[in-house]
């Protein structure tokens, strides 16, 4: 039997996810490959639980629901037995028909006949002809292309056009790696005594949580080296930024979507709450979806996972693409582009040299992304980004000029000091919040920027990062005072001037600025010493990289 939503919390969930992925060790997958083969079929699972929502929702109507996908393919219709189902399919075993599967979604077409039978609620579904869709709405049509308007004659035949790019988009050029039919028996049982839907239900970032739980398991293995921002800090950072109905909000790295997925459920709120006519509600929030959420992301397997987990929020998928924001083409194309910016892009030096041209040209993400950040902001557009801190200190000329060009050039705002351990086990990095604004013509640029000490976000700074009791430790404090229109100074929040920043070589570290006495001991403090040993080695290397293309 399995457990109810309302046992599960964040860690006991995670547990049971990669339990379940775990099934592929027997299958000889290696551990890097477990989550995506896993998000395969937990997607197909979720998904179908919600069309059968959706068709208990719009039947008790007295409405007919058609789901997107064929009866052959719906989840509940073949896990249950799927070597069973496979052999009914003329299979002969259920590998081969997942298989098959799989490379049928990733081909798909748009349009789906429908034959309403004898017996009311029974139809029969082909999905092997291809039309364009229109403006990506759906139609039905009868053979005579006369529309009915929702009636069905007995025994007809209509055509469903649904946008089905989605599945071609997540399923094609994916290879399946796993190699054995009771792997996938055993994978489906565990999968299908998993509540899925009450967790969703329950506002639970599915993907992005099980991607999390797999990514920390695998840092500690040391096995996969990307790290991802713990949702409760991606919450407090869409507050900060307050995105607005209408606003264009980009991640130029946006990994499993968790900014855009919590950007959108921010916003649609706004909307039902300001708007109270249905069409016009509507109206605004599919035009959230498919206009105003952008977002890029490299790595292929990542990309999924974010198309997934937009899908399963509420969609806004359009704009997602699997691309890389650093770029030439990205540079210009994303010149101006965004309202707000909300991103963790990634840190250390890059592993290859950049074909973009930047202002200030070196070989670490941290640089690299920040000044594209720059660049793709409107006027009197706003960004927060998790930084590095090293780019906030380090005395190269290239992160001097950046910082300089941030405070005269830009409006920053706020940093927001995070402890050590906020992204163990992944990295060890010393982490800053940066918030920042491009001004428009005749607005002034950095007068001042706010400072604030986060001391603690809820969890302990260990690998397992477990949560320490019911609250987010400083972030609640922190958010309070960011919305007041003068935040007072505190124990752990002080202002500095721009001219004492300009004093100190733009240093926008927040323990430099504390006027508080404890705060002298900024460069007595462990962390901080080997974070600067950490920026000084991967100057030297970075210089004698330059130096080796010089003589040879």
């Amino acid at each position: 039997m399995a457990n109810s939503s309302s046992s599960l919390d964040f860690n006991s969930f995670g547990d049971r996810l990669w339990q379940i992925a775990n099934v592929f060790r027997d299958d000889t997958l290696k551990t890097t490959e477990y989550l995506e083969e896993f998000s395969y079929f937990l997607f197909l699972k979720l998904w179908d639980e919600r069309e059968q929502a959706n068709k208990q929702a719009i039947e008790a109507t007295g409405e007919m629901y058609i789901p997107y996908l064929p009866e052959e393919y719906r989840f509940r219709n073949w896990a249950p037995n799927p070597d069973k189902w496979a052999k009914d399919q003329r299979e002969p075993d259920s590998l081969t028909f997942v298989r098959r599967m799989f490379d049928n979604l990733a081909r798909m077409g748009d349009v789906i006949e429908v034959t309403e039978p004898a017996v009311a609620g029974e139809f029969a579904i082909r999905a092997d002809k291809h039309i364009a869709t229109i403006n990506g709405h759906w139609y039905f049509r009868c053979p005579s292309d006369q529309p009915e308007h929702n009636r069905f004659a007995a025994g007809k035949p209509y055509k469903l056009i649904r946008d089905l790019d989605l599945f071609r988009r997540l399923f094609q050029n994916h290879t399946l790696r796993v190699r054995y039919a009771p792997t996938i028996r055993e994978l489906c049982a565990r999968l299908l005594e998993l509540p899925l839907l009450d967790v969703t239900t329950q506002g639970w970032d599915v993907f992005g949580r099980a991607y999390e739980f797999v990514v920390n398991k695998l840092g500690e293995q040391k096995q996969y080296g990307q790290y991802f921002t713990p949702r409760h800090i991606v919450r407090y950072m869409v507050e900060m930024m307050e995105p607005q109905p209408g606003e264009v909000i980009y991640d130029p790295a946006s990994g499993t979507a968790g900014f855009l997925v919590r950007a959108y459920l921010h916003v649609k709120d706004k909307i039902e709450q300001r708007f109270h006519d249905f069409a016009q509600k509507e109206r605004k929030i599919r035009d959230l979806r498919n206009r105003h959420l952008w977002g890029v992301e490299k790595a292929p397997d990542v990309y999924k996972l974010g198309l997934m987990n937009m899908v399963l929020h509420g969609d806004g998928n359009t704009h997602l693409e699997m691309d890389d924001s650093l770029s030439s083409e990205a540079q210009v194309r994303f010149k101006e582009h965004a309202d707000v910016i909300l991103t963790n892009p990634p840190f250390g030096p890059t592993a290859q040299e950049r074909t973009a041209i930047f202002d200030y040209h070196i070989k670490l993400y941290e640089a690299l992304f920040t000044q594209h950040l720059m660049t793709a902001l409107k006027p009197g557009g706003r960004a927060a980004t998790v930084i590095k801190e090293g780019l906030l200190f380090g005395g190269q000329s290239a992160l001097r000029n950046i910082r300089r060009r941030l405070v005269d050039d830009f409006n920053v705002q706020a940093v927001i000091s995070m402890p050590n351990g906020v992204f163990n086990p992944y990295s060890g990095a010393k982490t800053s919040i940066l918030v920042f604004r491009k001004p428009r013509p005749g607005e002034p640029t950095t007068r001042r920027v706010w400072f604030y000490d986060l001391r603690s976000d809820g969890r302990d700074l260990g690998a397992t990062r477990r949560q320490i009791d019911d609250h987010d430790g400083d972030l609640p404090d922190m958010l309070a005072r960011w919305r007041h229109e003068k935040p007072h100074e505190s124990e752990q929040s002080w202002w500095a001037e721009v001219k004492t920043i300009h004093a100190n070589d733009y240093n926008l570290t927040a323990a430099r600025y504390a006027p508080f006495e404890q705060a002298a001991t900024e460069y007595e403090d462990p962390d901080v010493l080997i974070n600067q040993v950490m920026e000084l080695e991967t100057e030297i290397l970075q210089g004698l990289e330059e130096l080796l293309v010089i003589v040879g």
